[in-house]
C-alpha cells in the first residue's frame, strides 16, 4: 500500500531527504480529520524500519517488514492516550510517565540495527509535564531516531515543541483530486460529491460516511421533523424514538447539518446545501420556518454539545429541540 494521492508531495520530499542523508529526526504531521494522518505515519514508520526500502515504501518481505506486519517490531513505539481497563474510559491526556517510558526506549540501541521510530498520536493531548519532558529528546535525538507527532490542532502544541520539529501539513485536496480518488472507491460520481460535501472535503471521512448511522437515517429524520411541524407526530415521541435510534452526538451532528441546509435554503443559497439529495424536503421545511426560529434551533444544538460535554443528560435537551419544531412552524 502506498500513501494517498494528496500525500505524494510530502512523501517525495521525505524520500529525497533520506537519499541526501538529511532526514529530520522529528516531524509534526498535521491536518484535519479524514486526511489519513495516522495512516501516513504508519507508511513512514514501516519505510524507515524496512531493511530494503524502495521509493514507494517498505519492501514488505524483509525481517523488519515481517515483524511490522505482525505488529511486534521491537524498534517501534506508539504513544497515545490510555484507556482504563475497568471503566473503559480514555484519558484526556498523555501523561508524563508515558513519555518517560518512551524516552527510555529511544535511548536504547535499535535491536535490528536500523532506525528507532516513535509515533505520538494526538500529540496535542500531551499534558504540560509530558510535553516538557519530551523537549530534550526532540532537541538531541540520537542517530537514526525519528519521532512523529500527529495532530489535528498543531497550534495547541507548545511553541518549543513546534520549533524542534519539521512540519508536514496536509491540506484538504482539491475537489477534482478528492472526487477522482473517492470515485475509484465508490460506484457513483453523484454519491462521491454528496459524501465529500458532508465531510468538508476530507476523502477518508467521505469514504467512511455511508457506514455511519446518521448518514443512513438522514431522510427519515428530516421526514419526521416535517411531520412534527405538521402536527402529524408528537414531538416528545419523536424525541424518544430518535434517541433510541442514534447516539446523542450522531443525532446532534445530523440535526446541525440539516438545520444549516434549511437556513441556506431559507436564504436562497441552494448551492451551499450539503444534503443535495434531500433538497425537496429541505425546501418544504424552510418554507414553514421563520429565519429567527432556525437560528434559535441552531443555537440549541450548539448549547447541547457544550452541556453534554459537561455530563448533562441529553434527554431534556433533545425534548426541547423537538418541541421547538412543533411550536414555531409557520406558513409562508
Amino acid at each position: 500500500m502506498s500513501v494517498y494521492p494528496w500525500q505524494q508531495n510530502a512523501w517525495q520530499l521525505l524520500q529525497q531527504s533520506r537519499t541526501r542523508q538529511s532526514l529530520a529526526h522529528a516531524f509534526i504531521v498535521s491536518g484535519v480529520q479524514g486526511l489519513g494522518l495516522f495512516e501516513f505515519s504508519q507508511q513512514l514508520s514501516a519505510w524507515l524500519l524496512c531493511q530494503q526500502p524502495t521509493p514507494q515504501g517498505a519492501c514488505t518481505v524483509c525481517k523488519s517488514c515481517q515483524l511490522w506486519a505482525a505488529q511486534s517490531h521491537p524498534d517501534y513505539r506508539l504513544l497515545e492516550q490510555l484507556s482504563d481497563e475497568k471503566t473503559g474510559k480514555t484519558s484526556q491526556v498523555i501523561k508524563v510517565d508515558q513519555v518517560r517510558q518512551l524516552i527510555d526506549f529511544l535511548n536504547k540501541s535499535a535491536q535490528l540495527n536500523g532506525y528507532r521510530v516513535a509515533v505520538i498520536h494526538r500529540a496535542e493531548t500531551l499534558n504540560i509535564n509530558a510535553a516538557n519532558s519530551l523537549l530534550k529528546t526532540l532537541e538531541e535525538a540520537g542517530a537514526q531516531t525519528v519521532i512523529i507527532l500527529l495532530t489535528e490542532s498543531p497550534l495547541m502544541l507548545l511553541p518549543t515543541i513546534r520549533s524542534r520539529c519539521q512540519q508536514i501539513t496536509f491540506n484538504v485536496p482539491s475537489a477534482a483530486q478528492s472526487e477522482e480518488w473517492l470515485q475509484s472507491q465508490l460506484n457513483s460520481q453523484f454519491e462521491a460529491k454528496l459524501l465529500l460535501a458532508l465531510s468538508e472535503g476530507a476523502p477518508l471521512s467521505a469514504l467512511a460516511l455511508p457506514q455511519t448511522a446518521w448518514f443512513v437515517a438522514r431522510q427519515a429524520l428530516l421526514q419526521n421533523i416535517l411531520e412534527v411541524m405538521q402536527k402529524k407526530h408528537s414531538a416528545l415521541q419523536m424525541s424518544q424514538q430518535w434517541q433510541k435510534q442514534l447516539k446523542a452526538e450522531e443525532l446532534l451532528t445530523a440535526l446541525q447539518i440539516m438545520l444549516a441546509d434549511i437556513m441556506w435554503c431559507k436564504l436562497g443559497q441552494q448551492n451551499a446545501i450539503k444534503n443535495s439529495d434531500l433538497l425537496p424536503i429541505i425546501k418544504t421545511i424552510a418554507s414553514m420556518s421563520a429565519t429567527n426560529v432556525i437560528l434559535a434551533q441552531q443555537k440549541q444544538c450548539l448549547e447541547a454539545y457544550h452541556l453534554m460535554s459537561a455530563n448533562i443528560q441529553p434527554n431534556l435537551l433533545f425534548d426541547n429541540l423537538w418541541l421547538s419544531f412543533s411550536r414555531f412552524a409557520h406558513r409562508g
